[in-house]
């Protein structure tokens, strides 16, 4: 069975398997009804959109959720919710016209009156929201289908911010976020294709086709234009065990897969009833540090961290096959040609043990442990971290290495005093302004000072030379201080039955415009 690859760029996706939307050759037309069962890596730590940059929360939510702009096929953003915009005032004045007639699932208009708040409230609590909202000066309703946003001075990052999915400025409705006070939502209820049904802890949420969808006209573009709910249902159903994941596709049990590991990739190829997809990019492995308190709170222990690591074994233990992995050392990818930089780079991939263990006397190290989350249910998560702290106590650190869930690990990493570093990864990103690798204001918080200047001037910049620049001197940044530790890029390898169709892989999961046809 030949894969699937998805190769991206900030300018384009391209994408070269026959019979997608929009492509000659079609194949057979859409058909309604049935169940679509996806096996996911796990359990979300939250459905709320707005509260955390949890990538399955995003892949399951974003069938329920929908915000004003989304990314076309060449990553621009392009209008969702919104009808269109109008820019004044030097820049600083978007005048932003809704859409008329978009129900939510519990059967109200959408209007001014819910997107207000959903605005300021994405830009008080999540993330890319907090980045963004430095520069916002008001966002108010002006009559019930235009919101107007106000910005302290011109921004060449808001319409990104606005279109981004992941922890993406949802449009919840005004009730729902009144009730939730300063907590999560306790309901979910979107505009989306596909409306909340249930939740069943470990078993799976369920969600239905919203039949009073009001989808746009134009053909699908990207992660817009029209979409289209074919599918009765969609189980997102946790399954923790990546070879249960496989042998389901396999089966018929599930039609998709996720996260499936890549040494699997070439016996996936010879199962005829299973097409395996792979996306390239789709994000860099990590590990976090936290410079809030704790060990890593020294700069030299962090040093010490960093040179110590030789990543070619660290990511070959993580991906495996060799086509899904890279090691560079760049914060973009090379598919990224506006923003790939080389500036920085050498204090990337080390391997220099004595360094370590100068740094470490430096720091008066003592042995003391270091405190590393991680998770199984990223299996790739797990390998780079048992192959790091093997390398690590080589060159005389102590690393208690600490399993657990992902959902925990999620709710963990937001309390600096249970953890030194934790695992993760940061999937592709249109803007490096709202990279969530480099905010201050997500768990780690990397908050250098001469940073949060320089990220401050890349989000209002316009100029495209000038925003590179800035951007380099991020990076140079991130290996002086050490913000974080970069093992390497990964390529995701998923599996799809053969009958899901129309379903398009790429690095954010959806199955709107996908149906259940024949094999």
């Amino acid at each position: 069975m030949k894969p699937t690859t998805f190769a991206l760029g900030l300018v384009s996706l391209l994408v070269l398997a026959p019979g997608l939307p929009g492509r000659a050759g079609a194949q057979e037309p859409p058909k309604v009804g049935g169940v679509l069962k996806a096996a996911m890596i796990g359990e979300p730590p939250s459905l709320d959109l707005h509260w955390t940059t949890a990538v399955i929360t995003q892949q399951i939510t974003w069938h329920i959720y929908e915000t004003l702009y989304t990314y076309d096929r060449n990553f621009e953003p392009i209008p969702m919710l919104a009808e269109a915009h109008t820019l004044s005032d030097g820049g600083r004045r978007y005048a932003i016209r809704l859409r008329q007639g978009v129900r939510f699932h519990n059967g109200k208009e959408m209007t001014s009156a819910d997107v207000v708040p959903s605005l300021n409230r994405w830009g008080r609590m999540a993330t890319p929201g907090k980045a963004l909202w430095k520069f916002v000066e008001a966002v108010e309703a002006k009559g019930p289908y235009e919101v107007t946003i106000h910005l302290k001075e011109p921004s060449g990052s808001l319409l990104y911010g606005l279109a981004r999915p992941n922890n993406g400025a949802a449009i919840y409705p005004k009730e729902v976020i009144d009730a939730a006070g300063d907590g999560q939502v306790k309901e979910f209820i979107g505009t989306g294709p596909y409306r909340f049904v249930e939740h069943k802890p470990d078993r799976h949420i369920r969600l239905a086709r919203f039949k009073d969808y009001a989808a746009r006209n134009e053909p699908p573009n990207g992660y817009g234009g029209k979409r289209g709910a074919w599918v009765d249902e969609i189980l997102f159903i946790p399954v923790p065990d990546v070879a249960v994941r496989v042998a389901g596709v396999e089966t018929g049990e599930y039609h998709y897969g996720q996260q499936i590991k890549q040494d699997q990739y070439d016996r996936i190829k010879t199962i005829a009833a299973v097409v395996p997809r792979v996306i390239r990019p789709y994000g860099w492995s990590t590990a976090v540090l936290n410079h809030k308190q704790g060990l890593m709170a020294d700069k030299r222990l962090r040093g010490a961290f960093q040179a110590a690591l030789d990543m070619d074994p660290i990511m070959a233990a993580g991906f495996g096959h060799k086509d899904f992995y890279r090691t560079d050392g760049a914060l973009m990818f090379p598919e990224q040609p506006l923003w790939y930089s080389r500036v920085g780079v050498d204090s990337y991939n080390q391997r220099n043990r004595a360094k370590a263990r100068r740094l470490l006397k430096d720091a008066g190290y003592a042995g003391q442990a270091v405190r590393w989350i991680t998770t199984q249910e990223y299996q790739w998560m797990y390998k780079n971290a048992l192959v790091a702290k093997q390398q690590l106590e080589e060159a005389g650190f102590t690393i208690d290495l600490q399993v657990v869930d992902w959902a925990t690990l999620v709710q963990r990493r937001n309390k600096p005093e249970l953890y030194d570093v934790f695992s993760t990864g940061f999937t592709f990103n249109v803007d490096p302004a709202l990279a969530t690798s480099v905010q201050c204001n997500w768990p780690g918080w990397w908050c250098l000072e001469e940073k949060e200047r320089v990220m401050e001037a890349l989000a209002k910049e316009t100029d495209p030379k000038k925003r590179k620049a800035l951007w380099e001197r991020v990076q140079a940044l991130f290996y002086e201080d050490v913000g974080r530790i970069k093992f390497g890029d990964y390529f995701s390898l998923d599996v799809v039955r053969g009958e899901l169709k129309g379903f398009v892989s790429t690095p954010e999961l959806h199955f709107w415009n996908a149906w259940l046809g024949s094999r």
